[in-house]
């Protein structure tokens, strides 16, 4: 299983994987601080989860996540964002993620949106 994580600021984007590598030490899970490379990567190598900020420095976590569902209908779809929710009600609605957290995330609630994906992805 592949998780692909974006988010522009590092130290987010560290704790991230980091509490993931510890939620699902099996899984491969690859970081980035831009979408456009998130992409690339996506396309290449296949995503199962992603897990984005909605907005980052130089992109757009929404559009981010409109590709890579466009690529694989069946991605699990997590924003953890500081943005919220009614500001992008319609575009977050419109994509169907398998879940939306706040940052600051705890790694119970992290752990709970992996353990509730839209798409059986792993058993956590």
């Amino acid at each position: 299983m592949t998780i692909v994580c974006v988010d522009d600021h590092s130290v987010m984007l560290k704790g991230t994987t980091h509490c993931i590598e510890q939620i699902l030490p099996d899984a491969s899970i690859v970081g980035f601080t831009n979408a456009d490379e998130a992409l690339a990567y996506a396309k290449d190598k296949g995503c199962d989860i992603l897990i984005s900020e909605i907005e980052l420095c130089g992109g757009d976590g929404l559009t981010l996540a409109q590709r890579v569902k466009k690529m694989n209908p069946k991605v699990n779809i997590i924003f953890l964002t500081v943005c919220d929710e009614r500001e992008y009600a319609r575009e977050v609605l419109k994509i169907k993620p398998s879940g939306y957290l706040l940052k600051p995330a705890k790694k119970e609630q992290l752990e709970a949106e992996l353990n509730n994906l839209r798409y059986s992805a792993c058993v956590v």
